[in-house]
């Protein structure tokens, strides 16, 4: 940092400070600049004007929109909720929000620097499977006062250079007041809008049909996710269903985090005694005009601010005098032009309970229509995820390659218009259909599928998850299953095997065992550097022996263990533990269905691709490795992965028991580690020095073996009996900490990897994923770096996928984004 010190005045004359950083070229001084963490950049700005303009656009470069949770004084009471919000808690306080936006409304210089801007709710997002279903996103008393929107409309004006527009878990009317200001032809700008990232939000009634001027060439990315496809302002919600609110039915929502947060929502009708009885709007709408005039109290500048541009208030340009049914439709149509990544991942095209929409299946149906209609010349990545859960399955009768139930190609029509794709996400049980297609359609069919296998670099198939796990094989007797079966199959073998240029592949949902092994052996002739596979089951096979009782026989517990458990076949897999994959130098791939007497999945994969695979991700906890306390199969299952010397990352699920003294202690490990998290939690921390031991000892910086103070009676003499140490805070420390953790994931995986892999710079960097949480079940990851020796080099978590650090990173390196 010395170099961004400020030279004293060689005179006695009062002179301008020098800032020797700002005789750099542009493009050295910004690289130091982006090293300096935010506290010190906010000094710097206040060190003198000339380096000011350089610190303040790193400071402002992207803005975070993010309320709050404030509690107001005096007691709680609910019966004044008409006395605009005496003494409650205001759930989502938007002081933050006004803040920011009044600085960028104020000052052009500030907001000419910002080229990114996110909103969220401060809540965490809601849970997939069992709270996105039953949530609508059109909370009308959230941001809901017009003096914030004006607000927003001022800020917009001044944010010409604003790149990326991310709003997740947003607020309804500050999503709408975001999408309309940054879409309108009319607003100032001096570089496009590129990246559009829109997850768990409304869009209904958002007004961004501009007509013929609507113009949003130059946006090149656009990301929709986990939000209704159909226009909630159509229907009515219907218990269970809900909606955040300032004010209303206390709700308990899970915090991703092994637990619960309270927060306040509305129904439709009320829960309870008080079931069919309507909540009143208008009160929870009084409610929230109190909290807000309690917030522009506090923020006088603000009022007077606004107040002020009221005379000058620029009206925004006039839409279409409609309002569009498929805001998100209209987004993609004009914007086609310059489109190149689209991604819709985990829409919900229809309720969880279809009896309460009919008309859904048939909007969705229209919407699809709608989307396979469109051309975008530019485009490199097509994706429809997470297809896996009945609200996101796609319509009945679409298909990739074939006819759909009406004889036409739609989405086949849309692949032969795109043929620069290099990125594909669809389900994989609907490429083909199982009707015999007419001679021109499946000529077609080969020829998309051929030019694919020289472009796509990036794949994506998935089906629909199974709460029991995934089967060795399929062995379905239903009408359904046997059709997605065979559907399935044909991607396989019409598919799969032309993909020659495959570097990325990601497997996840409901696929038997053995199909994903026939994928990898598909992908025989690409040059696969990535494989994912994710599950309920463990992908590379059951540690925990037939129903589990291989693990019940360590486990103390006595816990059940439901779930698609099947038996490997032990004798095989040992006498191939140390045996060298090998293939055939003229291999011919032919699906081979089933799981008989043979290598394990490591295997396959090794004699497949270990040349060139640098990631591995094997993610499901049906039959995962037990943590520390490895069943006899485990060896056979994870050898292997010896083989991989190009390995950069493994990620992987193991299972951790934490039953003592008659009680489960997830929540008291989970606890543990939430309080001692700093705020330095997502930096890795340095643990083993160079040539230092792999062991855990007082002289690494890792932590030193606790003391545990004695438990002794009171009054008791000292030739009294011997005292009573607290065994569990001892193992809590001992076996459960941040750092006992990383030594016993490197004891029981470092001796599987390559050793020439380990040497390499960094090591290879492996990401444990457990399990935890007594009656929530959350993911926890600790992701350490593993070198010569099995020595731990740095660790980092277990971090929640809720984590801040680690949400934010994971926002910013999505691909195709």
């Amino acid at each position: 940092m010395a170099t961004l010190t400020a030279t004293p005045p060689s005179t006695g004359r009062c002179e301008k400070p020098v800032f020797p950083i700002l005789e750099l070229p542009d493009e050295l001084r910004d690289l130091v600049l982006g090293y300096v963490a935010p506290p010190d950049l906010r000094n710097i700005c206040l060190a003198g004007r000339s380096i000011y303009a350089a610190a303040v656009a790193f400071l402002w470069k992207h803005v975070v929109l993010v309320d709050a949770w404030t509690l107001y004084s005096g007691a709680p009471d609910y019966q004044k909720w008409g006395e605009r919000g005496c003494g409650d808690p205001d759930e989502h306080d938007d002081t933050p929000i006004i803040r920011r936006l009044l600085v960028l409304a104020r000052n052009p210089l500030i907001a000419s620097k910002v080229q990114k801007l996110t909103h969220r709710c401060h809540l965490p997002t809601p849970g997939i499977f069992n709270e996105l279903p039953k949530m609508f996103f059109h909370a009308q008393t959230l941001s809901q006062d017009p003096r914030t929107r004006r607000l927003v409309h001022l800020a917009i004006q001044n944010m010409v250079n604003l790149q990326t527009l991310r709003i997740v878990f947003g607020h309804w009317h500050l999503t709408k007041a975001l999408l309309e200001g940054f879409l309108d032809p009319a607003r100032p700008k001096r570089v496009p809008l590129r990246k559009l990232w829109l997850e768990s939000v409304s869009l209904d009634n958002a007004e961004i049909d501009f007509g013929d001027n609507m113009d949003l060439s130059g946006l090149k990315s656009i990301r929709i996710r986990r939000l209704r496809a159909q226009n909630a302002n159509e229907v009515a919600m219907s218990f269970p269903e809900f909606q955040l609110n300032r004010g209303g039915h206390p709700m308990n929502m899970h915090n991703g985090a092994g637990g619960y947060y309270q927060t306040t929502v509305s129904f439709e009708e009320l829960p309870g005694p008080h079931r069919g009885r309507i909540h009143d709007v208008e009160a929870l709408v009084k409610i929230a005009e109190g909290f807000d005039d309690r917030i522009y109290d506090a923020l006088p500048e603000a009022k007077e601010f606004i107040e002020q541009s009221l005379q000058n208030y620029l009206i925004p340009t006039s839409r279409s005098g409609q309002t569009s049914a498929t805001p998100f439709i209209r987004i993609l149509q004009m914007s086609a032009q310059s489109l190149t990544n689209l991604n819709l991942d985990w829409v919900l095209w229809r309720r969880l309970d279809p009896s309460k929409s009919p008309d859904d299946e048939r909007k969705a149906a229209e919407m699809i229509d709608l989307l396979s209609k469109l051309r975008f010349p530019s485009l490199r990545a097509f994706q429809i995820r997470n297809a896996v859960v009945e609200p996101t399955k796609l319509p009945e009768g679409n298909y990739l390659l074939d006819r759909n139930n009406h004889g036409a190609t739609p989405f086949l029509d849309f692949i032969e218009a795109h043929s620069k794709l290099q990125c594909l996400a669809w389900p994989m049980d609907r490429f083909y259909s199982l009707r015999r297609a007419p001679a021109i359609v499946a000529y077609r069919a080969r020829e998309v599928v051929a030019h694919l296998g020289r472009t796509l670099l990036d794949l994506r198939v998935d089906s629909y998850y199974d709460q029991q796990g995934e089967p060795m094989t399929d062995e379905s007797t239903t009408s359904l299953g046997l059709e997605a079966k065979a559907r399935r199959r044909r991607f396989i073998a019409e598919f799969a095997p032309q993909l020659t240029k495959l570097k990325q592949i990601k497997m996840e949902g409901g696929i038997p065992r053995d199909e994903k092994r026939e994928i990898i052996r598909a992908l025989h002739y690409s040059p696969l550097e990535k494989l994912v596979l994710i599950g309920v089951s463990c992908p590379i096979g059951n540690t925990w022996g037939l129903n589990a009782e291989d693990l019940k026989r360590i486990d103390e517990g006595e816990h059940e263990y439901l779930g698609v458990l099947e038996e490997e076949h032990k004798d095989c897999l040992l006498s191939l533990t140390y045996g060298a994959p090998t293939v055939s130098r003229d291999f011919k791939f032919e699906p081979a269905y089933g799981w008989p007497p043979g290598p394990p999945m490591m295997y396959t994969i090794a004699a497949h691709h270990a040349s060139t695979v640098t990631e591995l991700k094997f993610c499901g906890y049906n039959g995962s490795p037990i943590l520390s306390q490895s069943t006899p199969i485990t060896q056979s299952l994870l050898s292997h992965l010896r083989c991989f010397h190009n390995l950069k990352q493994l990620v992987l699920s193991m299972w951790i028991l934490t039953y003592f003294d008659h009680e489960d202690r997830d929540d008291e490990i989970i606890s543990s580690w939430l309080n001692t998290r700093s705020p330095s939690s997502t930096a890795m921390v340095v643990v083993t020095p160079a040539g230092a031991s792999p062991n855990p000892s007082p002289t690494s910086s890792q932590e030193a073996p606790p003391l545990v103070a004695p438990t002794v009676a009171p009054n008791t003499p000292p030739d009294g009996p011997a005292p009573e140490f607290d065994r569990w805070a001892v193992l809590l420390r001992t076996k459960f900490s941040p750092s006992a953790l990383a030594y016993r994931v490197a004891a029981d995986i470092g001796p599987y990897l390559s050793e020439q892999a380990k040497e390499s710079p960094g090591g290879v960097r492996v990401r444990a994923s457990f399990c935890l949480g007594t009656s929530t079940g959350d993911i926890f990851d600790l992701d350490l770096r593993i070198g010569r020796g099995d020595q731990v080099l740095e660790f980092v978590g277990p971090r929640e996928e809720g984590e801040k650090g680690r949400w934010w990173d994971k926002l910013e390196a999505r691909r195709w984004f």
